[in-house]
């Protein structure tokens, strides 16, 4: 799509809303072959609908690599999660006889809400996948904030809570047959500990460009809201977390492969379905700086 000007690019290029609240599919993309106006229309696209969605991508980890960096500079992957050979800046998300990666991205959260500065965007593609299963789903915080009753609201305004990555990612450093800690597992405990001792955020942010107002709790990292009691926090959070994981701020994409996923970490939650028994599933993902 190289060289086209903006007037051609409308013309070729089709936005198709998924739902009411979130996702969107782009088509007419060939996402190795980018100019500036492709990605300024995609970013666009982002900024609207939250999560983009483009099929029939096919193209190797640099291409992946490169794409993602037209939108910012990539994060290193933390020790809890594993790298791609020679490729240090994509994950590898990867499940295998039922061992793998399905232990935390089978509970909606936002990635790396444990980081004092979260990731902006992140970008997935499919490499492998079972013959059923294995969806993704996304969630609008925009839409679980903005549907909060106003007494709700006025509570949480002000409101902070702290996010921890550690325990959520204690298995990593297991090994699944031994029950103890794996090569490195230890070392790589002690680094996450250390580089990641969890971060504090307002329960409700706005969003730094689109300024609207989004949810910003999750199941898998929010763990206490402070200035509250255990009982206190516990209770409002689970309120929190089970109005934003309704399923009408929701929007599931059914993977095939070569398909690459953005979405928008400020304002939605993901869950990887995993429905897929022992099948093996293989994704490459990039994270990008906010």
């Amino acid at each position: 799509m190289a060289g086209k000007n903006r007037s051609k690019l409308s013309e070729t290029t089709n936005i198709s809303q998924l739902t009411g609240c979130i996702g969107a599919e782009l088509t007419g993309f060939e996402l190795d072959r980018l100019d500036k106006f492709d990605a300024a229309f995609i970013y666009k696209a982002l900024l609207k609908h939250q999560v983009v969605f483009f099929r029939d991508q096919n193209f190797s980890p640099s291409s992946l690599v490169s794409f993602a960096k037209r939108f910012g500079r990539l994060e290193t992957p933390h020790a809890g999660l594993r790298r791609l050979p020679r490729h240090p800046n994509l994950i590898l998300v990867e499940t295998k006889g039922g061992i793998g990666s399905a232990k935390y991205n089978e509970i909606w959260h936002s990635d790396g809400s444990f980081n004092f500065t979260p990731p902006k965007i992140t970008v997935m593609q499919a490499i492998k996948l079972p013959n059923v299963g294995g969806d993704t789903l996304f969630a609008s915080m925009y839409s679980a904030y903005n549907s909060l009753s106003k007494p709700i609201k006025k509570i949480i305004h002000k409101m902070e809570a702290f996010h921890d990555g550690v325990n959520a990612f204690r298995a990593s450093f297991i090994d699944p047959d031994t029950k103890r800690a794996a090569v490195d597992g230890e070392d790589k405990l002690k680094r996450m500990q250390s580089d990641y001792p969890g971060a504090i955020h307002p329960v409700v942010i706005q969003h730094s460009e689109t300024g609207r107002k989004a949810l910003y709790v999750n199941r898998l990292f929010t763990t206490r809201i402070l200035g509250l009691s255990d009982v206190e926090s516990r209770n409002l959070l689970n309120l929190l977390f089970e109005h934003a994981e309704q399923s009408t701020f929701q929007v599931r994409w059914r993977w095939t492969k070569g398909d690459v996923v953005m979405w928008d970490n400020r304002c939605t939650m993901h869950f990887a379905a995993m429905d897929y028994g022992k099948k093996h599933r293989i994704m490459h993902r990039a994270t990008i700086r906010d």
